[in-house]
């Protein structure tokens, strides 16, 4: 029971004070559940996160979802994605209440420009955490490298890039097992 309480208290605080959707959580799920609790290690974190880009839904219910039903089967998983979706609910709520004149107050812009910029800072830093310590093969750096070339260059639909990733994955990945990782 301790467990469940705590699990939803920390998915709570990650949904409060994490701004700019499910990618901005990333950072503070890892710290919380890879490092502090110590629920995940870091590979099996990765995984999780792998699996929730490719699942329907945001990113954060799905991790939530996955992280909870692994500590506390579904109830864990009930209260973890609660946790996590509850202070977005609350906040949204308020928000859409007084939208019209929060908007039009010249601090509460400069406010939220700051924040997009802090969640886009957050966002990089998760982007070079993970790429650091990934395992870094030959296969590996060509699907990142064709999956860059297909977003910036060809502005394929991200779906598409994740399917093919996969599909990538699923044909070719097996030739390269076992090739030296320099992670």
């Amino acid at each position: 029971m301790k467990k469940l309480i705590t699990l939803t208290y920390d998915f709570f605080v990650i949904g409060l004070f994490t701004i700019g959707g499910g990618y901005a959580m990333i950072p503070l799920m890892r710290q919380t559940f890879v490092e502090t609790r110590k629920y995940l290690t870091e590979e099996e974190f990765l995984e999780m996160l792998a699996i929730s880009q490719i699942t329907p839904g945001p990113i954060a219910i799905n991790m939530a979802t996955f992280i909870g039903y692994r500590e506390g089967g579904l109830i864990g998983s009930a209260l973890a994605t609660l946790g996590v979706v509850l202070p977005s609910f609350i906040v949204i709520l308020v928000i859409s209440i007084f939208f019209a004149n929060l908007t039009a107050i010249p601090q509460v812009k400069k406010f939220l420009l700051g924040i997009l910029t802090g969640v886009v800072g957050e966002i990089i830093y998760i982007t070079f955490d993970i790429f650091k310590k990934a395992k870094k093969t030959i296969f590996y750096l060509l699907v990142l490298t064709l999956s860059l070339v297909e977003l910036f260059i060809l502005k394929i639909n991200p779906i598409y890039v994740i399917l093919i990733g996969g599909a990538l994955g699923i044909i070719f990945g097996k030739f390269f097992e076992g090739e030296n990782a320099s992670s």
